[in-house]
């Protein structure tokens, strides 16, 4: 259970209501008001009341008692008082926002956006807040960001989606991209060359579309950055990225989805269309067999040893960002979506805001925002268990969402029992290579080509 679960648990009224909660209640207020001025006192036991069992049973029967404001009051007096108490913050937000008090809890709301225990329920709430105050694209903003990082989070991708419906992008310069928010005209011209036909996908940099190339002839992939992307603010940020774009633009592999056009001045890049469809829909209908699950997982790490020689790491390594050209069956597998990408060589920057990608497939070492190439190493580990097991990534791992929140959820080193016999004698060591993979210790992961080859070894071996 999380832990904004926890305290809604906590202070929920009783059910049934206590018989006479209205003499208690201005016992609790004393107790808290008391604790309140003790605290202001520099009294050190008192630190250990705040936010305890004993804190939260009075403020919760002083909500029961209808006594929310009082209640509020005293929270809000706590919070002043323990700034980096970010519980007493989060609860406080939630009560605020039960009230329709926005213009209150929106500072809370936006202290918790730094902290990853808290920041996707505080982006739903912001979302609400500024949907109710009508800064539309705000709101987007908001439930996007969740979706960037959880796209199951209870009710963003329908708030998100309701919010597209109901919106066109404002054209801040002229024959600007249009943005996921949707187009009022799902065939309309755009920038007098591309034709776009249908959405594709969306995350929290921008949309991608199926689109038409008139010049060419020829249907394309074309990702146009959300307007917020494209930001004054954002502006040092954004040249980041179109730098990596332009060096993930010069990769030439077959397993690199082919970059054809990048307009900088229009936010968009313009890339191939891979026509298979995602290996995220061919995972969600059950495990690969064996034999398929091996051979892609070497076809990917052979990809990403070329992506790293040629300086690039690509950051968000997952079944949604691996397309398949041609059919599933006997297409090839190819890496898209580089704007998580780093390019290597540089000084390393240790920022823990700046950890991107996806939780499930995020090593140890992103987490704590660095980003060497044995990062996605470790995603491609993630991954071969995923294909092995059917289940999405660090489901039947060790630990619960709260754990793969926090970086504790580890593997418990097992494959299905239906995997373990179609793999029959090179089950075990099919389990080594992943335990390799997935090394908490980057210095100590397998390197990409060295699992390559020796997944294709094993598959030449069995093919005898």
């Amino acid at each position: 259970m999380s832990i904004w679960k926890r305290l809604r648990s906590a202070l929920k009224p009783p059910a049934p209501p206590l018989p006479e909660p209205e003499p208690q209640a201005p016992n609790d207020e004393t107790w808290l008001r008391n604790l309140l001025a003790r605290l202001g006192d520099g009294d050190k036991p008192a630190e250990a009341f705040v936010g305890n069992a004993e804190f939260w049973a009075a403020m919760a029967r002083l909500l029961a008692a209808g006594r929310e404001r009082t209640a509020i009051d005293l929270l809000g007096r706590f919070a002043a008082a323990r700034p980096k108490d970010l519980t007493l913050a989060a609860r406080l937000a939630e009560l605020l926002c039960d009230r329709r008090e926005d213009l209150a809890a929106r500072p809370f709301l936006e202290r918790l956006l730094d902290d990853p225990e808290y920041e996707l329920r505080a982006h739903f709430l912001l979302g609400e807040l500024c949907e109710r105050a009508g800064e539309t694209d705000a709101a987007r903003r908001h439930f996007e960001s969740i979706l960037a990082v959880d796209l199951e989070y209870p009710k963003a991708r329908q708030r998100a989606d309701a919010l597209r419906k109901g919106t066109v992008a404002p054209l801040a310069i002229p024959g600007a991209a249009p943005t996921l928010a949707g187009l009022s005209d799902g065939a309309a011209a755009f920038a007098g060359r591309y034709r776009l036909l249908r959405e594709l996908g969306r995350g929290g940099s921008g949309a991608v579309y199926v689109a038409h190339d008139e010049e060419l002839d020829r249907d394309l992939a074309l990702k146009i950055l959300h307007p917020h992307a494209r930001a004054q603010a954002r502006a040092e940020s954004r040249a980041r990225a179109w730098l990596e774009a332009r060096v993930a633009a010069s990769i030439r592999h077959p397993g690199v989805v082919a970059i054809y056009d990048l307009d900088e001045e229009r936010q968009l890049l313009a890339m191939e269309l891979c026509s298979g469809g995602a290996l995220r829909e061919l995972v969600a209908r059950g495990p690969l067999p064996p034999a398929v699950a091996l051979a892609r997982t070497a076809e990917l790490l052979e990809t990403l040893d070329a992506v790293h020689a040629r300086g690039v790491v690509h950051g968000d390594v997952k079944p949604a960002n691996l397309l398949f050209r041609g059919t599933p069956r006997d297409g090839d597998l190819v890496l898209g979506d580089f704007g998580v990408a780093r390019l290597t060589g540089e000084k390393p920057v240790v920022d823990e805001r700046c950890a991107r990608g996806t939780l499930a497939y995020m090593s140890p070492e992103q987490r704590r925002g660095e980003l060497p190439p044995a990062a996605d190493v470790y995603a491609a580990g993630v991954l071969l268990v995923e294909l092995l097991s059917g289940s999405a990534a660090l489901q039947g791992w060790i630990g619960d969402r709260s754990a793969l929140l926090r970086g504790s959820a580890r593997w418990d080193g097992r494959l299905p029992a239906e995997a373990e016999r179609e793999l029959g004698a090179n089950a075990a060591t099919v389990r080594e290579l992943a335990r390799a993979l997935l090394e908490e210790d980057q210095a100590r992961r397998m390197p990409a080509l060295d699992a390559a080859r020796a997944l294709r070894a094993m598959l030449r071996a069995e093919a005898t």
